[in-house]
């Protein structure tokens, strides 16, 4: 049962991509318009959880109950779900705030359950090679895309004839996350020498920087140069191999860079106000929120709904864009002050003790941390954070690492 967790934990991170493959599948969708509920990542969600429940019970749920009382991590997320409470108060739609504070709390057993099993070095190097398998993988569904106009998943977006593809994620934003986790995490590893760097793993890192590069999601690509000028000054003291990994990246970013349709759409960040797009509207919506409900907010779960009623005036009819961009003004707006304390909790506590990691999962801790970074700042600009279902695994994972006692070793 025990070693059963080094395969399932991976598993979810596989079914991660393929929340909405069910559209390709015709046995997982009920009806053309009416998509069945049994997506991949809830098939995966569902046995983790059950995995976890029956580790919590063979391990004692006492004794389980009080070692994870013992870890700063898990009081992180307290000031979150006593936010969603009060949010509950002034909710313009409770039952909504009911759903998603069950998700949330979905999610955070999910997390926990990942920390049962990640008690071996194996589990987490599995676990990254996973995504990075499963970067290339959607990368290269995504190239197809974009060179046969076939958008497979139902959901590419066209403007101004640049098409934006999302392989088998809803949203082109989203899958640029996915591939930043992948190459930052995998660049990282390799500059710490974790991992190898080959003519292989060098092919699938080029493959999916071109795919990044036709999502053309602004957020993605400045994430990714964010991420590589960190990279880039952590890895000052050793040049020779570091910064030939770096460069790989950077050739490589030039390279998209000078197609003209990636080089007018990165332009766009230097316009002003104007290259918020839609998200003035969102962001100018979701103050009026947070100014009017700054305590509680509108409930969590809300913004879309409020934008759409009490808050329609904000949106121009010629705009039918209501699903918040930007997660800072989503927690604020539906949650207020204590939402955004929350947020800050959640990740002060996770960065800190990630960052205090001493021993040989010093690697792993700062991979999970490049991953945090990548959600929580493209969350800027596609505005899911707590709600993605990674940031609970990344979080399962550093768990599992502050969890374990530091003079058990890790490849046991």
């Amino acid at each position: 049962m025990k070693r059963w967790g080094g395969w399932i934990i991976p598993l979810f991170f596989a079914l991660v991509p393929w929340d909405i493959s069910k559209v390709l599948f015709p046995p997982y969708q009920s009806a053309p318009e009416t998509p069945t509920s049994l997506t991949f990542l809830r098939i995966g969600m569902i046995l983790l959880l059950a995995w976890g429940a029956a580790r919590f019970v063979q391990e004692g749920i006492g004794k389980t109950a009080n070692r994870l009382s013992q870890v700063p991590l898990i009081w992180a997320v307290i000031p979150l779900f006593l936010a969603v409470l009060v949010s509950l108060l002034s909710s313009v739609q409770p039952q909504t705030t009911l759903t998603e504070g069950l998700r949330l709390l979905l999610l955070l057993a999910s997390g926990v359950s990942i920390a049962l099993g990640a008690d071996r070095k194996a589990v987490f190097d599995r676990v990254f090679r996973v995504i990075f398998a499963m970067a290339t993988l959607t990368a290269i569904f995504g190239l197809i895309q974009y060179l046969s106009g076939n958008w497979i998943w139902g959901g590419g977006i066209n403007i101004s004839g640049v098409r934006r593809v999302n392989a088998s994620f809803i949203d082109p934003n989203l899958f640029a996350r996915y591939l930043d986790i992948s190459i930052l995490g995998s660049l990282l590893l390799f500059i710490r020498r974790e991992w190898t760097l080959s003519i292989r793993t060098a092919l699938a890192l080029f493959v999916q920087l071109a795919a990044l590069g036709v999502t053309f999601s602004r957020t993605g690509w400045l994430t990714l140069l964010i991420g590589i000028i960190i990279l880039a000054v952590s890895s000052l003291r050793n040049r020779r191999t570091h910064w030939s990994v770096l460069g790989l990246g950077g050739l490589g970013a030039v390279a998209l860079f000078l197609i003209p349709s990636i080089r007018l759409r990165f332009e766009t960040l230097f316009t002003g106000v104007g290259a918020l797009g839609q998200r003035e509207h969102l962001l100018k919506g979701g103050w009026a929120m947070f100014i009017e409900n700054p305590l509680t907010g509108v409930g969590l779960g809300n913004f879309q709904w409020a934008l759409e009623q009490p808050y329609h005036y904000l949106v121009p009819w010629s705009d039918a864009v209501t699903r918040s961009h930007t997660s800072l003004m989503t927690v604020a707006a539906e949650m207020g002050i204590l939402g955004i304390i929350s947020m800050l909790a959640f990740l002060i506590v996770l960065v800190s003790m990630n960052l205090r990691v001493l021993n040989q999962m010093n690697v792993f801790a700062q991979t999970i941390l490049m991953g945090v970074f990548v959600i929580w700042l493209s969350s800027q600009g596609e505005g899911r954070f707590f709600e993605d279902p990674m940031i609970w695994a990344f979080w399962g994972l550093s768990l599992a690492i502050q969890w374990k006692p530091w003079g058990e070793g890790w490849d046991g």
